[in-house]
C-alpha cells in the first residue's frame, strides 16, 4: 500500500511540471504528498489532470492560506485569514461562485464558460433547499466532484453526458438518503430501460438526453405541468406545435394532466407503437377515457388503423422490393419511393398529436400514394424478370434443337460417303 501510494505522489510531482512550473514550490503541494502515504485515500492523487491544475491554479485558490509557508503549518494555513481549509456544503457555491461568477477573471481562460451558474443554482431545487438549512443537497462538489475535476467533454468528468445518470442516480437511487424528501428511487432503473437510456446508456450516443437536458444543470427543478410539453418539445418540436394547438391541450390544463407525461411517460419513456392507440390493453387512451366512450374510441381506432396500415403496406412492399434485388434485378429507384414513404408514416405518426383526424389522413394519404407507386414498380421489375426467364428458357430450347440437327446432319453425310466409297 505504501508503495502505491509513493508511486502516486510521484506521479502527481511529475503531472504538475506539465501543469504550472511553480506548483513544486508550493507549500500545500509538498505537505500534503507527504500526509497523502498515510492516508487510504490520498487527497492529491485525483489532481493530476485536474482542470484547474491544468491552468495554472492550486491549492489557495479555493482553499486560501500561504503556500511559500514551508516549514511552518500554523503559518501556512491556520494564522492565515484567507484559510478555508475544508469547504463545507453551505459554503461551496459561494467558494466556486468567487471565481465561476466573475466574468472578468473567466474571460482569462475561456469566453464560453457561463458565468450564471450561482445564480441558477439557487433558484433550483437543491439550492433553495440549501439556503433553507439542509446541507444534504447537491451543491458543486456533488455533480463535479473535489480534486481531479475534469471538463465537461472529458470521458472521465461526472457531467460527461454518459456519466449524468450515475452521478445524479449517487443520491436519488439511495432510497435510505432520499427517504425523507418522499422521492421516488426508481429513476435511473427506468430510465436505463426507456428509449432515451438505451440510446444514451447502450448504443453511447451523448447526444441523446440525459437527466440534465429535462430537469436543468444548475438550475435542476422537477417540471410542472404546464411546462413539460416545453421541454419535451425542445427535441420534439413538431409534436410540441402540433398537441399545442389542438383541442385537447386545454382539457389537459383544466384537468392538471400533465400533457405529454400523461400518455409516454417520464423517465421510463418507451419507443411509440400503434398498439398503444389499439383501444384495447395497451391502449394509452383508456388510461384516461371509459370504455364506452364512443368517441375518443373511433378516433383512436382510426389513428390505428391508419398508421397500421401504413406500416403493414410500407413492410409488404419491402419484402416485394427485396426479392427483385436478390433476384439481380435493378431496383435502385424504389428505395426512394420506400424512403418517402418511411418519412410519411413517421410523419403521420406526429400528426396523431394534432387530435385532427382529417389532418392525419390527408397525410396518410399521400404515404398510400407512394407505397402503390413503389408497388407498381416492383411489380413491374418481377414481370421483366419473368420475361427474361422465359426468353432464356426458349433460347435454350432453340439452341439444343439446332445442335440437334447438326448433328442429324453430320451423321447422314458420313453415311453418304461410306456408301459411296464402298460402291
Amino acid at each position: 500500500m505504501k508503495l502505491i501510494k509513493i508511486i502516486v505522489s510521484t506521479l502527481f510531482a511529475f503531472g504538475i511540471l506539465f501543469a504550472d512550473i511553480s506548483l513544486q514550490d508550493d507549500a500545500c503541494v509538498s505537505c500534503h504528498l507527504e500526509v497523502d502515504e498515510d492516508l487510504d485515500v490520498p487527497v492529491m492523487s485525483n489532481m493530476v489532470n485536474d482542470i484547474h491544475i491544468q491552468v495554472g491554479l492550486s491549492c489557495a485558490d479555493c482553499h486560501g492560506g500561504d503556500p511559500t509557508a514551508f516549514d511552518d503549518s500554523d503559518a501556512a494555513m491556520w494564522d492565515d485569514n484567507s484559510f478555508i481549509g475544508s469547504i463545507e456544503n453551505r459554503e461551496q457555491p459561494k467558494v466556486c461562485g468567487s471565481c465561476h461568477s466573475n466574468s472578468v477573471y473567466m474571460r482569462e481562460y475561456s469566453t464560453s464558460i457561463r458565468i450564471d451558474q450561482v445564480d441558477q443554482y439557487w433558484t433550483s431545487r437543491h439550492g433553495i433547499l440549501l439556503q433553507k438549512g439542509d446541507t444534504k443537497v447537491a451543491t458543486c462538489s456533488s455533480c463535479h466532484g473535489v480534486h481531479g475535476i475534469y471538463p465537461k467533454d472529458d470521458p472521465r468528468s461526472k457531467v460527461y453526458a454518459l456519466n449524468v445518470p450515475n452521478t445524479c442516480a449517487s443520491c436519488h437511487s439511495d432510497a435510505v438518503y432520499m427517504k425523507e424528501y418522499n422521492i421516488l428511487t426508481d429513476q435511473l432503473e427506468k430510465f436505463k430501460l426507456s428509449v432515451h437510456g438505451v440510446s444514451l446508456l447502450d448504443k453511447q450516443d451523448i447526444y441523446s438526453p440525459a437527466c440534465n437536458d429535462c430537469h436543468g444543470n444548475h438550475g435542476a427543478i422537477p417540471p410542472d405541468v404546464t411546462h413539460i410539453s416545453d421541454i419535451c418539445g425542445s427535441c420534439h418540436i413538431n409534436n410540441k406545435n402540433l398537441f399545442k394547438d389542438s383541442f385537447l391541450r386545454e382539457v389537459f390544463l383544466e384537468n392538471g394532466i400533465s400533457e405529454c407525461e400523461a400518455c409516454h411517460g417520464n423517465h421510463g419513456v418507451m419507443v411509440p407503437t400503434a398498439e398503444m392507440l389499439n383501444w384495447a390493453d395497451q391502449s394509452i387512451c383508456l388510461k384516461c377515457h371509459d370504455e364506452g366512450d364512443t368517441e375518443a374510441k373511433d378516433m383512436s381506432l382510426a389513428f390505428y388503423r391508419t398508421i397500421d396500415s401504413l406500416h403493414t403496406q410500407l413492410s409488404s412492399v419491402e419484402n416485394l422490393i427485396s426479392t427483385a434485388e436478390r433476384k439481380g434485378m435493378e431496383v435502385s429507384d424504389l428505395y426512394i419511393h420506400l424512403e418517402d414513404a418511411h418519412r410519411i408514416l413517421i410523419q403521420t405518426r406526429t400528426n396523431i398529436h394534432s387530435f385532427d383526424l382529417d389532418y392525419v389522413n390527408k397525410t396518410a394519404e399521400e404515404g398510400f400514394n407512394v407505397i402503390n407507386e413503389a408497388v407498381i414498380g416492383a411489380n413491374k421489375v418481377l414481370d421483366e424478370l419473368n420475361y427474361r426467364r422465359k426468353g432464356l428458357l426458349v433460347f435454350s430450347r432453340s439452341e439444343e434443337h439446332t445442335s440437334e440437327l447438326q448433328s442429324h446432319s453430320f451423321i447422314s453425310y458420313a453415311v453418304f460417303c461410306l456408301k459411296k466409297k464402298n460402291s
